[in-house]
């Protein structure tokens, strides 16, 4: 009675399993991810790549390939040409006698 109980719980967690989540081998996840197969193979083994281990197979769930791309994920900066313009726009002051500075000035009046 209790042989049977056990498979039968055994069986419905296996069912559940499958039918929640994919698993994918390194060349499909490759695919999804958009990355090389031996670059996701040494991330997973040496940077710590979320994967799931079966023996000596790996495999990788969506979630896992969600994650890798977000640990991979580069923020944009400005480029050098960018922050050079920048610097040299912030830097720049009208000279003492042009219209910009006379206008700043409080007029006094004729003595």
């Amino acid at each position: 009675m209790q042989r049977i109980t056990d498979e039968a719980i055994i069986e419905a967690a296996t069912k559940a399993l499958e039918k929640n989540e994919i698993m994918l081998e390194p060349k499909d996840a490759a695919k999804v991810i958009g990355c090389g197969e031996r670059w996701l193979r040494d991330g997973a083994n040496h940077s710590g790549f979320p994967h799931h281990r079966f023996g000596r197979f790996m495999k990788f769930s969506l979630q896992d390939c969600r994650e890798i791309r977000e640990m991979n994920r580069e923020t944009a900066r400005p480029s050098e040409l960018a922050k050079a313009r920048r610097r040299k726009a912030t830097a720049r002051k009208p000279p003492e006698g042009s219209p910009a500075n006379l206008a700043a000035k409080p007029l006094r009046p004729a003595s």
